[in-house]
């Protein structure tokens, strides 16, 4: 087991050195400790977790938005392109009397 301490934390137990040496010989303190680790781990997949979902609303957000511009430049396109086939429709029209 690997458990990662900042250097403040490295700092409090260097200087709670006895107690906690304390704690480890005697089950209930070890029990305690266990308790603290687990909800401390926990605390940490919580923020994780908080913070992806944060994220991922934020691209769901971004993804909505897109696919609306894409529908409202799928409508100005289609609406482009039936102009341009009338106008199209329109000159040949015109070119075939000329000739």
């Amino acid at each position: 087991m690997e458990i990662e301490v900042t250097n403040d934390e490295l700092k409090t137990i260097r200087k709670n050195k006895r107690e906690i040496e304390k704690r480890f010989h005697d089950l209930e303190g070890l029990e305690r400790t266990l308790r603290v680790l687990k909800l401390r781990l926990l605390l940490e997949r919580k923020d994780g977790l908080e913070k992806k979902l944060a994220e991922m609303r934020v691209s769901y957000t971004e993804l909505v938005e897109f696919e609306e511009t894409a529908k409202r430049d799928k409508e100005f396109l289609m609406a482009f392109r039936k102009e341009l086939s009338e106008e199209n429709r329109r000159l040949r029209a015109e070119l075939g009397c000329r000739e």
